[in-house]
């Protein structure tokens, strides 16, 4: 009966499959996971079917056998014949996995379905699955896989804004419940005669377990709309790397742009906050500044929670700007909303000169971030005092050096694709100024030849991500197009840096502003001395683009006197024009998607396998999954039966059990009421039609297993020996011989028994000859 668990934890894990659909784009990304899982069961029923054995050493075969399994389905082109593991197949296993983890931890959700991601989660519910198998079927206990489900389920609430969708979590609740039923039903058949449980107390179960069910889900969805202090987004801001913990007074901080796309693909447009202000045209709400680029990501420098920089009278003057005390001063008073969870880093606009804001607070003196260490609280209110210091293109035009920076903010990796670095100088080759190649890379994607949209598609397998979106498809969102243009800029000598926050939002009226999720935003920001750090716009603006997007007039070139020589054509990537022979490998862009299958290994060859960049060919596993499984249906009954029968050998209440079962099989009829040696003097005198009795060595095992049977019920200490088993073989396997060939075939392929409750029946009357 034991073999049964195996099948309900594989289903139950099969359910839980559908969790991690929202965080994967692709088809078939599940079909390796599946097989691993399937495999593995596989080895846990057989084991349990034919050993008979405490299932401890199932977990090692299991792992064993998926171990050698990984080896054809993702390095099967370097295996011996395509099975076998080698140095060369288990290294490119390992290499692949290792890619996979990059593109996980560089990418945002859905990542490309990639033969690494494929492994990853494979391996994973592999994993999973040999822990629910021990836990439900050797261990006995399967209320604990409902931890490693949810484990499961914490990762979409980790990583992705929308959380769990009600189907994926109604799917994976059914597979829980189903082993948890299973389990009942296993333990119910293993104590022998089951207790009937009458219909109206079955249902008052049902409706109590349905009410308190339901009683849960509403108080778990009303009381945090009730209440908006107990709403959390700590799971959200663990993922985002924006939590904030103390650790030697340094607090670092990455992926703030997972935040922002998050935001902008939120299916409702929910306000994030509201402000008044003296200023006729408010600027850009700036929260994080992303200065280091590693080929992949954008992240920010750590920043120092200590005593020396934390809040307390006016802010550090921004870098490059002489003195404050002549500028002009605008106050706004910000209020986040209350159904917003807190931001650890302040929305501020630039320069922020003072900041009033309840709680301890510190400043980050390079960027001028204000962050805190504690939990911000949501509905937070705040007054900004900043200085206003108009910015012309001609000073910008006449800055000098960069000489007051603390840094150079003009580094990039090694590795850059060489093509783009060469587009830049096409751009900007034009002029020695620094405004005017920052203005030229600017009209570069403003001039109509980009597209804004937050879903850009896919980028090929093999092609460099940056170049794709500067030269192919030319179509993304702000984090594609100001993390471009930063590198652009460094490349062309400018200090850069990628800003994030939201735009100015949306006049009411009643003079309050009004910012939403949808007014989350990413700019570059270009430093020039004197002005200090000033913002630019790639990205396409108005009802086409971002639409509350806005390009300062500065950034324009506008006030000169000289004209500003346009930019030379672009070359375009074509499916014709040969490769680049340069020997730097190409680097995943800034904001791009990086797809792990257009790496190259160290010796600088393409990997062999997976040249496109889909994973595994797997292409055939559904459908000859479904094939096979239609195929077995109609005998998945007696399968199910089988495993039963094989399961009850061990002791008297079950062995008559499976008596019990075999007669309601085979129509024969069982009255519960009746006592083992009369049941076992009925069997005995069965007939087949011809009038031939059962066999002498069935009707002595009837007659020993129903002997064994009463002194199981009865004696105030039974014992049985393996004998109990030996006679229930012979007795299943000599009872259907009075029977005709129609009965024993129904019998076998619609067993009656796995359907049917215990309960009185009225012995049926013998074959006819008996």
């Amino acid at each position: 009966m034991k073999a049964l668990m195996p099948l309900a934890a594989l289903v139950c894990l099969l359910c839980a499959l559908p969790l991690l659909s929202p965080l994967v784009r692709g088809d078939g990304w599940w079909s390796s996971a599946v097989v691993l899982m399937v495999t593995a069961t596989v080895v846990s029923v057989l084991y349990r079917m034919w050993s008979g054995r405490v299932g401890l050493l199932v977990p090692v075969l299991q792992t064993a056998v998926v171990g050698l399994l990984i080896v054809p389905l993702f390095a099967g082109h370097l295996a011996p014949m395509g099975l076998l593991p080698s140095g060369a197949a288990v290294g490119h296993v390992f290499e692949v996995f290792s890619r996979g983890m990059e593109v996980i931890n560089g990418d945002q959700p859905p990542v490309t379905a990639t033969s690494g991601v494929v492994l990853i989660i494979a391996v994973s519910f592999a994993v999973f699955l040999i822990a629910a198998d021990f836990l439900a079927a050797t261990a006995r206990c399967p209320g604990m896989v409902g931890g490693l489900l949810l484990a499961l389920a914490v990762v979409p609430l980790l990583v992705d804004g929308d959380g769990i969708g009600a189907w994926p979590l109604a799917v994976c609740a059914f597979g829980f419940l189903q082993l948890l039923a299973v389990d009942v039903w296993v333990r119910g058949r293993e104590w022998g005669v089951v207790v009937p449980v009458p219909v109206g107390g079955a249902l008052q179960h049902a409706l109590v377990a349905t009410l308190a069910g339901v009683t849960a889900i509403v108080l778990a969805s009303a009381l945090p709309a009730a209440v908006p202090g107990l709403r959390t987004d700590a799971f959200h801001s663990m993922a985002e790397g924006t939590y904030i913990g103390r650790q030697n007074d340094v607090i670092t901080t990455t992926h703030p742009l997972v935040s922002l796309r998050r935001e902008l693909l939120a299916e409702s447009d929910r306000t994030v906050l509201t402000y008044r202000t003296e200023a006729e045209e408010p600027g850009y709400l700036r929260r994080y500044v992303l200065d280091e680029f590693d080929g992949v990501n954008w992240t920010m420098s750590p920043v120092d929670a200590s005593g020396d920089t934390r809040v307390e009278d006016d802010l550090p003057l921004p870098t490059g700007w002489p003195s404050a005390a002549e500028e002009e001063t605008v106050l706004t008073r910000v209020s986040l909303d209350s159904d917003i969870a807190g931001m650890d880093f302040l929305p501020l606009p630039y320069w922020a000169r003072s900041v009033d804001v309840s709680g301890e607070w510190y400043v980050h003196p390079d960027s001028l971030m204000v962050f805190t260490t504690e939990q911000p609280s949501t509905g937070l209110n705040f007054t900004v005092e900043t200085a206003e210091r108009p910015v012309d293109a001609r000073e910008l035009a006449g800055a000098g050096a960069p000489r007051s920076l603390p840094g150079d903010f003009r580094s990039l990796p090694r590795n850059l694709d060489p093509g783009v670095g060469e587009l830049t100088r096409s751009l900007t080759g034009h002029t020695d100024s620094p405004y005017l190649k920052a203005v030229a890379l600017q009209e570069f994607f403003t001039s109509g030849d980009f597209t804004y949209s937050l879903r850009p598609p896919e980028v090929p397998g093999g092609s460099d991500p940056l170049v794709h979106f500067l030269t192919v498809d030319r179509t993304g969102y702000c984090q594609q197009f100001a993390g471009a243009m930063t590198v652009m800029a460094r490349q062309a000598g400018i200090p850069a840096r990628v800003a994030v926050g939201y735009t100015a939002g949306e006049r009411l009226g009643d003079g309050r502003w009004t910012v939403t999720t949808g007014d989350a935003h990413a700019w570059p920001e270009l430093y020039f001395e004197g002005a200090g750090w000033v913002r630019f716009e790639p990205t396409p603006a108005g009802a086409t683009g971002q639409g509350s997007a806005t390009e300062p007039e500065y950034s324009t070139g506008g006030g000169l006197d000289a004209e500003i020589p346009g930019p030379e054509p672009t070359p375009t990537t074509g499916p014709d024009d040969e490769p680049s022979t340069s020997e730097e490998e190409p680097a995943p862009s800034p904001g791009a998607s990086p797809s792990a299958e257009a790496e190259e290994t160290e010796g600088g060859a393409a990997a062999p396998a997976d040249p496109d960049g889909t994973g595994p060919d797997l292409s055939w596993v559904p459908v000859a999954t479904a094939v096979v499984g239609v195929l077995l249906v109609p005998f998945l009954p007696a399968a199910v039966r089988a495993l039963v029968r094989r399961s009850r050998s061990g002791r008297p209440a079950t062995a008559w059990r499976e008596l019990r079962d075999t007669c309601v099989d085979l129509g024969l009829g069982w009255d519960p009421a009746e006592s083992p040696r009369a049941t076992a003097a009925r069997l005995s005198a069965l007939r087949d039609r011809n009038g031939v009795p059962l066999p002498e060595g069935v009707r002595a095992a009837l007659h020993r297993l129903a002997l064994a049977e009463e002194r199981d019920r009865y004696a105030p200490a039974a014992v049985w020996d393996d004998s109990v088993g030996a006679d229930l073989r012979t007795i299943v396997a000599g009872l259907p011989g009075v029977m005709t060939r129609g009965v024993r075939l129904r019998a076998t392929l619609l067993p009656r028994s796995l359907g049917d409750r215990p309960r009185a029946v009225t012995p049926a009357p013998e074959p006819r000859g008996a």
